[in-house]
C-alpha cells in the first residue's frame, strides 16, 4: 500500500492530533462506528485515521480493524494515485501477469467474506463493497493483454501519479498514529 504519509498529505498534523485528542476517551467500537460515519460522508482520511485509533485501542481484534483498514486504504488508494496498478498494489507498469495474478488474490482475500471469522463477517466495512469493486475493476483492465497494453500506453502519455506511487516505500500504518 502507499504509505499513509503520502494517502494524507493533505491533513496536517494538527488536525490528526485535534481528531486523536477528540477520541482519547471513546471506546474501540465507538470509533469503529465513527470511523464508518467518516467514510460515508467521504472523508476518507478520518475514516484512515480513526479505524487507527480503533486499532490501538483493542489489539485483541486488530484483524476487524485490519480488514477495514485495507478497504479504506483501497478507496484512498484509487482516489490519490489514480490508477489500477497502485489499486493493487504493483509499483512497475511492466510486471508479469503472474504478479498481478498474486496481487489480486491477495488483496481481494483479504477482504473476502469467506477468508474472515465469525466476527468479521458479522461486521462488514461500509467501504467493502466498493473496495472489492475497484479490486475487480483493476482485475479486468490488467489481466487482459489488450486493455492493459492501451492503458499502459495512457499511462506512460499521461505521465500521472504513477511516477509518484512507484517511487514511495510501502507503510506499516500501526506506527503512523
Amino acid at each position: 500500500m502507499l504509505p499513509l504519509s503520502y494517502l494524507l498529505s493533505e491533513v496536517d498534523n494538527e488536525t490528526i492530533e485535534r481528531l486523536r485528542l477528540s477520541l482519547k476517551n471513546t471506546d474501540a467500537e465507538t470509533c469503529i462506528d465513527i470511523a464508518e460515519e467518516f467514510f460515508k460522508h467521504q472523508n476518507i482520511d478520518y475514516a484512515i485515521i480513526t479505524i487507527n485509533i480503533a486499532g490501538i485501542k483493542y489489539p485483541d481484534r486488530n484483524h476487524l480493524h485490519r480488514i477495514y483498514i485495507n478497504a479504506y486504504m483501497i478507496h484512498k488508494t484509487a482516489l490519490k494515485a489514480n490508477n489500477w496498478y497502485a489499486v493493487l498494489e504493483i509499483r512497475h507498469i511492466g510486471v508479469e501477469i503472474e504478479e498481478i495474478v498474486k496481487q489480486y488474490k491477495f488483496r481481494f482475500g483479504l477482504l473476502d467474506p469467506a477468508n474472515r471469522c465469525a466476527t468479521c463477517r458479522a461486521n462488514p466495512s461500509v467501504a467493502e463493497p466498493g473496495a472489492l469493486m475497484l479490486l475487480n475493476a483493476a482485475w479486468d483492465v490488467l489481466s487482459d493483454p489488450v486493455k492493459r497494453e492501451a492503458y499502459d500506453k495512457e499511462l506512460v502519455n499521461l505521465n500521472d501519479e504513477f511516477v509518484d506511487y512507484a517511487s514511495v516505500s510501502s507503510y506499516t500504518y500501526q506506527h503512523y498514529i
